[in-house]
Order: C-alpha cells, then sequence, then structure tokens
C-alpha cells in the first residue's frame, strides 16, 4: 500500500539548539502540534506546530515553572496529549528532586496558545498489589500514554514493582480519574541492581540546567497502542535497547511475544488528518516521522516503517 507523502524528504522536527525526546502529536484548527521533553534540562516541553510535518514552528515551550515541593520540582517528561469533547488532556510525568515520579495532567480548550495549558495536578500514582512505588525515594511511575476504549479509558505506564519493570494498566471512565491501578499487562522484566545514565544525553551535559536520566538498564518503556486489522499492537522500548511491539485481542493482551521493529525508540503512532497512519519516533534526539504500513504476508498482519512493504516468498511460506 503506497502513501501520499509530505512534501519533504525526510518527514519530522529537527530543532537546532535544542534536543527532543519523549514526544507526542496532536491535531488542532489546521496544525500537528508536537510536545516534547526539551533538552537540555528536561525541565519544560518544547512545543511546535507544522501544517505538513516537514517545516515546524517553534513556539513557547510549555510548563515551564518548576515549584519547590511540587511532584514536577524537578523535571516534567514524556507528555502524551488525549483529545475529547474539545478538551486537551496532557498527562505527563511529574519528578520530584528524589526522583519519585508521578502522572501529573494539564488541560486547554486552546493549544494555538502555549500559556493556555493549565495545571489539574496529579492524578495517577501506583498502588496495585505488589508495587514498590513511595514518595521521597526514586519511585519508577512515567511516560503515560491514554486511548478511549469503548466507555473506558485505560492509561498504559512504565514501572518497577516487586516482580520487576513492567508495562503498567489502569482504567477510569473519566479522563481526570479516578484511576484503577491493574498493574503489568507483559510479563515483567528482570531488573539488574545497579542503574546507570543516559550515555545519548552526554552532548547536553555541558549544560547546567541538565538533569541526568537514571535509568534502571531493560525496563520496558514509552508504550503506546493501536488497533488494527482487528488487533491491538502494543509498542514499547527497552531503554537502551530496542522498540518492540506486541499484538494481542484486547487492549490487555495476551500478547504475542515481542518483536523488534526499527529504526528509532519511543514510537508514537498516530493517524493523520488524510486517514494514513504514521509513527513517530527518535533519531539522534529529534523526532522522525514515517509511515506505518502493514506486511499483510503475516496473520495479523505486521507492521512495517516504511511507505512500501516488499513481500518476499519466505513469509508466505511462513503463513
Amino acid at each position: 500500500m503506497l502513501f501520499t507523502a509530505p512534501p519533504c524528504q525526510k518527514p519530522g522536527w529537527f530543532p537546532t539548539g535544542f534536543g527532543l525526546k519523549d514526544h507526542t502529536i496532536f491535531w488542532h484548527a489546521g496544525y500537528y502540534y508536537l510536545v516534547s521533553i526539551y533538552l537540555p534540562g528536561e525541565a519544560q516541553f518544547a512545543y511546535g506546530r507544522s501544517t505538513d510535518l516537514c517545516t515546524w514552528e517553534t513556539l513557547a515551550p510549555i510548563l515551564t515553572e518548576r515549584r519547590a515541593g511540587s511532584w514536577d520540582e524537578y523535571a516534567v517528561w514524556a507528555p502524551h496529549v488525549f483529545v475529547e469533547n474539545g478538551v486537551y488532556y496532557m498527562y505527563y510525568t511529574g519528578v520530584t528532586n528524589h526522583y519519585t515520579q508521578s502522572i501529573l495532567l494539564a488541560t486547554t480548550t486552546n493549544p494555538a496558545e502555549p500559556a493556555s495549558w493549565e495545571e489539574q495536578g496529579v492524578v495517577f500514582q501506583p498502588d496495585h498489589p505488589g508495587d514498590n512505588w513511595q514518595a521521597g525515594q526514586w519511585a519508577d511511575c512515567r511516560d503515560p500514554a491514554v486511548f478511549r476504549i469503548g466507555p473506558q479509558l485505560y492509561l498504559y505506564y512504565t514501572a518497577a514493582d516487586e516482580t520487576g519493570g513492567i508495562i503498567g494498566l489502569a482504567t477510569a471512565a473519566d479522563p481526570a480519574g479516578p484511576w484503577r491501578d491493574w498493574g503489568t499487562v507483559i510479563d515483567p522484566v528482570s531488573l539488574p541492581s545497579i542503574s546507570r545514565e543516559d550515555p545519548g544525553e552526554a552532548a547536553w551535559q555541558s549544560s547546567a540546567a541538565y538533569m541526568p536520566s537514571r535509568i534502571q538498564t531493560n525496563i520496558p518503556e514509552s508504550a503506546t497502542l493501536f488497533y488494527a486489522h482487528s488487533s491491538y499492537y502494543l509498542f514499547y522500548h527497552y531503554s537502551g535497547g530496542d522498540e518492540v511491539y506486541r499484538i494481542g485481542p484486547s487492549p490487555a493482551g495476551p500478547w504475542s511475544k515481542p518483536r523488534t521493529i526499527a529504526p528509532g525508540w519511543a514510537h508514537e503512532v498516530w493517524t493523520d488528518q488524510a486517514g494514513q497512519v504514521y509513527t513517530s519516533y527518535l533519531t539522534s534526539y529529534a523526532v522522525t516521522i514515517s509511515p506505518l504500513t502493514w506486511n499483510m504476508a503475516f496473520d495479523p498482519p505486521r507492521p512495517f516503517i516504511g511507505s512500501q512493504v516488499f513481500n518476499t516468498i519466505l513469509p508466505l511460506i511462513l503463513r
């Protein structure tokens, strides 16, 4: 299946002077908007918009105020925008000086105005049986992604509990919650006893505002969900490792074994205004955008990054 390509060879946002990390893309009044972790510092969100996914207008950063004693006093990570009934809900990770992480919410009805985003406070912290989340210490609860499926909202998040590193799931009827925490939806990942900083951010460490991103190796991060071909596709990546996807019959699985999808990491999968499916992902701390197509030689179809799938006889034999 061929797609109508954007008017440039390499769609995406490649700013100079600052870097991008975990991000979200949404549509409003003739523009695609992109919100991302801002590097260096991770203390605000980069904000930009584009009509064609190629040329981006840099807007004023958003959520720039870090207040002592707040749940996001140190940093803000991993935004995700969910739109419903004319309200734009931005879920994001707040980080304290002790690296305690929580899911926070900001809202607006006019995202064209960066200053219109209003903070709503904490909406989620893990409380499922076996969780080890605790305020005042490093506590994993980040990378929110929210989707409505029927009457329920589904919140996917990254955490670590007594079983290991997890992609957690919580549900609610209202975007502001309350959320019921169900715990992990994938097989937990065993975690090492040590942690490390992300070496990819070394280029930003010269800044006095740089905040080290201490991450546990191989913890699953940045989950997103997409429904296609009567199946749910759960995308995520392992910190310091590959982006993978799993396929399941419901938003909670059960899931197929993980398969690698390349290139990039921290993928977001979304549909543009013409109904074409795209994935946006990180490459060298910028956001690259590419069509996401489906290899129909498999059942269920497998996602493929690029504008065209070239099948060989091998997938047909495997099918």
